[in-house]
């Protein structure tokens, strides 16, 4: 794996994964085609950092809470499509995988609440964000909302009970109350692979390139993470 790392906080090293020049790829182009000031596009590059970093928090809520298990983490890896946290194992018990599972959306939950939180103390509350407007990037107030709307976003989606991702995990260990982990895990598998397709046919319809990725990666992650049961 070729990374750059970005140093070690709480004990556990971040990095930054080689294809994450398509990220700065897409800063460029998306700048070019739009038209940017230098302003916006210094804002529009804040804006897309923010996002990672957002994604960083997440990933250390699972980490940090598997460690209260016990379990330490390798490493962060930051990717252009998110970021992942290797833990070295994950709890036998349910109620263990349901907390290291849950923890990171409550990471971008508690974010949502601090900026809702501020944007009340500010006199503005919420305010549903034009993304189709360029002036948004250089409003401070608008910023937030956009940044606002991102953790809600993050919170939401990977609350979608497609395993491998968080909510699909989350739906395993509360399925393993019942049954047992290969039981639990099959059902979880084919549930995941079931909204996997929805996610590819929608996004072929609508021309979505990243939402088929990570479509097709749901798809053949549930079914390994399967075969590593039997």
């Amino acid at each position: 794996m070729r990374a750059l790392s970005l140093g070690r906080y709480f004990r556990i090293p971040v990095y930054v994964h080689w294809s994450f020049l398509f990220v700065l790829g897409f800063i460029s182009y998306t700048s070019i085609s739009e038209g940017m000031d230098k302003v916006q596009i210094a804002a529009f590059s804040l804006y897309i950092f923010l996002v990672f970093f957002c994604v960083v928090l997440h990933e250390y809520g699972h980490a940090l809470m598997a460690r209260r298990y016990g379990i330490e983490t390798v490493d962060i890896i930051i990717t252009p499509i998110g970021g992942l946290a290797r833990l070295r194992g994950m709890p036998r018990e349910p109620k263990g995988e349901l907390m290291i599972a849950i923890a990171g959306p409550l990471v971008n939950l508690a974010l949502a609440t601090l900026i809702l939180l501020l944007l009340y103390a500010l006199g503005v509350g919420i305010i549903l964000p034009d993304t189709d407007d360029l002036s948004i990037l250089t409003n401070p107030i608008g910023f937030l909302h956009l940044v606002l709307l991102l953790n809600v976003i993050l919170f939401a989606f990977n609350l979608i009970p497609a395993f491998p991702m968080d909510g699909g995990r989350i739906l395993r260990a509360i399925l393993c109350f019942k049954f047992d982990r290969k039981k639990a895990t099959f059902i979880a598998s084919i549930i995941g692979r079931a909204i996997a397709i929805g996610f590819v046919l929608f996004a072929t319809y609508n021309r979505l390139p990243s939402l088929l990725f990570i479509g097709i990666f749901i798809f053949v992650m549930a079914g390994r993470e399967y075969k590593a049961m039997v």
